[in-house]
């Protein structure tokens, strides 16, 4: 049956091929296209129902007669599209309709087999088969005189896979629909992204994701009311149309914005993310919150075109280096701070330290960055980082590392955070062999006594506040009552 299948489909392909390649063969294609979607549903049906799919009465594993069987429905519904996708590559269709109306009634009949035979992947494969044929049409056919009718397809097909486990209730509890309808929106977004962007360009595309996530969010309302809390689904459907809510929401940002302000959107909506995982505890919400975060960083820190995005202002300190840095330092602490234990593993990796780790960095960037606008000259193009030549310059480097160490030694000491603590440690040794061996060699000697009073009184600080927290640890606690002598 299936060696019939398959010599229909290349019987029916030559056909195809035959016709005229004009418009005076459409009917006779359609004709083509009609009777062998009919049969390959016919026979697939037909076959599914006869074929054992399950495990024998003995237990024993099926043969490969039962895995093709179970596979029946499938080639029976990618057929009839692989013949729409060749009638596409035959003909000039600048109107979609003669094509994707077809697909919309194989779509139907999906859904109606799905229905009666139960076969919960097979409205997954049909989005497939729908999503193929739409590029395929899209990338050879597509003008935009004929938008609006393309368009209103591409919606109509995103409106029936979206809606179809919501409307027919028996599907709660498996996921094959769930998927279909969660993949749908991302499935046509970037083919309607590419109309919009083509037919009618405009300086808001960042409202076209927007709008893309109010039907995800309206699914992920739908679960909410529909499924009982108890059902072991209900957390997956909530991960799936979470997911495809959020996958628009974080397009905004990088379709709409741009530089900076992209940087930081992601920044804010890890952070949002991870206070969501508060709310709806799945793992995939905190791993999208902390990537998001990671990126974000390494935006600012390993992107060396962040320096030169825009020219320096007059303004120096209150910048935009302030709010953009500041923002994502912030994100991250708070991150950390949301994803405490017993919420901190992300892939088995302690994201607390991390992300602390990450926002450590990104605040010590922030205050050299600072000092390096500092003394460019305003209308520099691009920043960069020199430590020579400017004896004030230099000193400020030095002082600014020394204070920042001060600065991480304190909740190293507070928190007992060891890290932190060798962290400031380190920093501050760096520091000190910066003063003497660069800094020192190219002062007057009323400068060298300046800067190693300075370095000293900090350095003075931080070895009181080490030694207070050293003793701390060491005397036993004398506080604490003594045990009652046993009755």
């Amino acid at each position: 049956m299936l060696v019939v299948l398959g010599l229909t489909l290349v019987a029916a392909g030559g056909v195809l091929f035959k016709v005229p390649a004009e418009l005076t063969g459409l009917p006779t294609l359609l004709v083509v296209v009609g009777a062998c979607a009919v049969f390959f549903v016919a026979a697939g049906v037909w076959l599914w129902r006869k074929l054992p799919t399950n495990k024998t009465a003995s237990g024993e594993a099926p043969d490969l007669s039962d895995d093709l069987a179970a596979h029946i429905p499938s080639f029976a519904i990618v057929l009839p599209f692989a013949l729409l996708v060749m009638m596409v590559g035959r003909l000039p269709l600048a109107n979609p309709s003669p094509v994707f109306g077809p697909a919309m009634l194989l779509a139907a009949m999906l859904f109606a087999v799905t229905w009666k035979l139960k076969v919960e992947w097979l409205p997954l494969i049909g989005l497939g088969c729908v999503t193929a044929l739409e590029h395929a049409w899209q990338l050879r056919l597509f003008t935009v005189e004929v938008a609006i009718p393309a368009l209103s397809w591409y919606l109509a097909f995103y409106a029936m896979f979206a809606a179809f486990p919501l409307v027919v209730r028996q599907f709660h509890q498996v996921t094959g629909p769930w998927v279909a309808a969660a993949l749908a929106g991302p499935a046509q977004f970037f083919l309607v992204h590419q109309l919009v962007k083509a037919a009618w360009p405009n300086n808001v595309m960042g409202l076209l994701p927007a709008a893309f996530a109010v039907p995800a969010l309206l699914g992920l309302v739908g679960v909410l009311r529909q499924m009982p809390a108890e059902s072991p689904a209900r957390m997956t459907q909530l991960a799936l149309f979470g997911g495809s809510a959020l996958f628009f929401i974080t397009l905004i940002f990088p379709i709409q914005y741009e530089r900076q302000w992209l940087t930081i959107a992601w920044a804010l909506e890890g952070a949002g993310l991870c206070w969501l995982f508060h709310r709806v505890p799945h793992p995939g919400l905190r791993l999208t919150g902390v990537a998001l975060l990671v990126i974000a960083f390494v935006r600012l820190a390993l992107n060396p075109a962040v320096l030169s995005y825009h020219a320096r202002s007059s303004l120096p300190i209150l910048n935009w280096y302030l709010y953009t840095y500041g923002l994502v330092t912030i994100s991250l602490f708070a991150g950390a701070r949301l994803l405490a234990p017993p919420r901190e593993r992300v892939l088995a990796i302690k994201a607390p330290p991390l992300l602390c780790t990450l926002g450590t960095v990104l605040a010590f960037l922030l205050v050299n960055i600072q000092i390096a606008d500092f003394f460019a000259a305003p209308g520099t193009a691009a920043l960069t980082f020199q430590f020579s030549g400017n004896f004030t310059r230099d000193m400020t480097y030095s002082i600014a590392w020394a204070l920042f160490a001060l600065v991480l030694l304190v909740p190293g000491l507070i928190k007992r955070i060891a890290p932190a603590r060798y962290a400031a440690l380190g920093l501050l040794g760096v520091t000190l062999l910066k003063l003497f061996i660069h800094d020192l060699a190219k002062l007057a000697q009323l400068y060298r006594v300046g800067a190693l009073l300075g370095v000293a009184v900090i350095a003075i600080v931080a070895s009181f506040l080490y030694q207070r927290f050293t003793s701390i640890v060491a005397r036993p606690d004398e506080n604490k009552t003594p045990p009652l002598p046993a009755p």
